[in-house]
């Protein structure tokens, strides 16, 4: 059988050298500043003509991405519009678009190798449609793709290249067209209110024997006449490791506050060789459940519960005053709480987890935040907040602390023993999980945490497979270990529960059925047994 769920990467091969080159750390650390209300007044005043800029600029760089199929482009001719904004000040528009729509067009091609991978289109045009992909080629009117071969059964490419077949090219650009419409909107970067200045418009200086070490000069729309801005450094600041670029984030809140972000460049951490292999499985009593048995962060949904009803009181109060919660500085600031609390959690939770067990490796799945005891507004809060806290964080414990980070699938791993493998919707029962097969009794976390690192060590991840595809895979495999296919053993235990006989009534039955089950069955502890028990 040809293997389906082949990595993208090896579509990739084209940029080998490229990928191998591994980018330098960017972090960024927002600053206290010092300027004053007339300082902050005239920078305040270049955003919305940054915005306007940002508005032209993007519709001119998706009029070429659609009508010519090129790419974004930051040294493209954004042509002349009227703006008060310098040729300089427009470079670093352009820029700042450019690497938005970057960030769209790869979560674009996420959810398009999500939508190849669950299609029941032919392996050959599934690998076209993949390289393609790969390649940007979303709205291209011509492409090549390679001459695939199949040593061992095993998709590869000759080599030699071939012309795209014109109804797959067609049919990317209508999965593209679906995926913009459904699943990943294209951003208005213009709505952003961050202005990313390079050092042409926003110099970073160093000082000495001034008050304040750092001075940020930014460029305003009165030429000639720039802002120097103070800033205040602190300790994190001082003790993070890298060199201090040229670059600075302002922010204009909707109060008119102003928020300085410097960003320091360093190089990546080299990868942890000893140390514990942990999985993490987001928990419904706690926010965090290990494969060792933790469960971490207890107090984080009964904080949630309760500010969630203070929330849901607000909301209410200001509809009913007939003001748009967004427009509300309170509502505003409620959110940025619940928000910066999220990432605290998340950050001090797996500090602790690493500086416990001295971590090499985190293996996670597709990390779903709902929560049942939580309104609906407090949900999407949360899967904000926390998946954008939980990919942050573990991605800078990634490049600063060398870190391996798995993903899996995240299909079924809540209805899988972690000891015998069973599948089935009768396991979990609430937070408890008792498996129909082997009864094996343990937390309903802990178990889909040992499930998660049961994949990942036996190679069991299907990234893009569809949850069909990963359960008939499962079956697969349970049959393969036991004899028994998941359906025979689940009208076992329906008839054991009806016949209500005894474990050892039980055995017997089951090995006059399926001579050798039995006895493996009567063992299964000793089968069973792993480092976690």
């Amino acid at each position: 059988m040809i293997r389906r769920d082949q990595d993208h990467r090896e579509y990739h091969h084209f940029d080998q050298e490229k990928r191998k080159k591994k980018p330098p750390v960017v972090r960024a650390y927002r600053l206290q500043h010092k300027a004053n209300v007339g300082k902050v007044a005239r920078v305040a005043a270049v955003l919305p003509e940054y915005q306007k800029a940002a508005k032209i600029i993007q519709a001119n760089q998706m009029q070429a991405f659609v009508q010519d199929g090129a790419g974004f482009w930051s040294r493209r001719d954004p042509g002349e519009f009227e703006t008060k904004l310098s040729e300089r000040y427009k470079r670093s528009v352009q820029n700042q678009v450019v690497a938005g729509l970057d960030s769209w067009l790869e979560l674009s091609k996420q959810e398009i190798r999500q939508i190849i991978a669950h299609s029941e289109l032919p392996d050959e045009t599934k690998a076209d449609l993949w390289w393609l992909n790969a390649c940007n080629a979303h709205y291209a009117k011509e492409a090549t793709v390679p001459v695939w071969i199949y040593p061992d059964d095993v998709r590869t490419g000759s080599g030699e290249r071939r012309s795209a077949p014109p109804e797959t090219l067609s049919l990317l650009r209508a999965i593209m067209k679906h995926v913009r419409r459904h699943r990943v909107h294209v951003p208005q970067l213009w709505r952003s209110r961050t202005m990313a200045l390079d050092g042409t418009v926003a110099q970073v200086t160093p000082t000495q024997g001034s008050m304040y070490e750092l001075w940020v000069r930014v460029s305003t729309l009165d030429a000639g006449h720039p802002v120097w801005i103070p800033l205040k450094k602190n300790q994190f600041f001082n003790d993070a490791p890298g060199e201090l670029s040229n670059f600075a984030q302002v922010t204009v809140s909707r109060d008119g506050a102003l928020k300085v972000t410097l960003v320091k460049r360093s190089n990546r951490a080299a990868p942890v060789l000893i140390g514990e292999d942990i999985s993490l499985d987001w928990g419904l009593n706690s926010m965090f459940a290990s494969d060792l048995g933790d469960q971490l962060g207890r107090q984080f949904y009964p904080w949630l519960r309760k500010v969630d009803v203070q929330l849901t009181k607000l909301t209410v109060e200001l509809q009913r005053r007939g003001i748009k919660p967004k427009t509300n500085a309170r509502y505003r600031k409620f959110n940025q709480r619940i928000r910066e609390y999220v990432r605290n959690e998340v950050g001090r939770i797996l500090n602790r987890l690493v500086k416990r067990y001295g971590i090499k490796s985190i293996t996670v799945e597709t990390l779903d935040f709902r929560n049942g005891d939580l309104s609906k507004k407090m949900n999407r809060i949360l899967i904000r907040a926390g998946r954008a806290a939980v990919k942050e964080r573990l991605k800078s414990m990634s490049e600063t602390q060398g870190i391996e980070i798995h993903e899996v699938n995240p299909a079924h791993t809540s209805r899988e023993c972690s000891g015998c493998w069973f599948v089935s919707k009768q396991n979990r029962k609430g937070p408890h999980f008792v498996c129909g097969f082997c009864h094996k009794r343990l937390n309903a976390d802990t178990n889909g945490s040992r499930t998660i690192s049961m994949r990942r060590s036996h190679g069991l991840q299907y990234p893009y497979a569809s949850r069909q595809t990963v359960l008939q895979r499962l079956d697969a495999r349970f049959e393969a270990r036991w004899g028994l296919k998941p359906g025979e053993a689940e009208k076992l235990r329906l008839a054991k529960e009806r016949r209500k006989t005894t474990p050892c009534h039980s055995r017997a039955n089951l090995s006059l059925e399926h001579p050798g089950i039995g006895n493996e069955i009567s063992s299964m502890p000793l089968l069973l047994a792993d480092k976690h028990q």
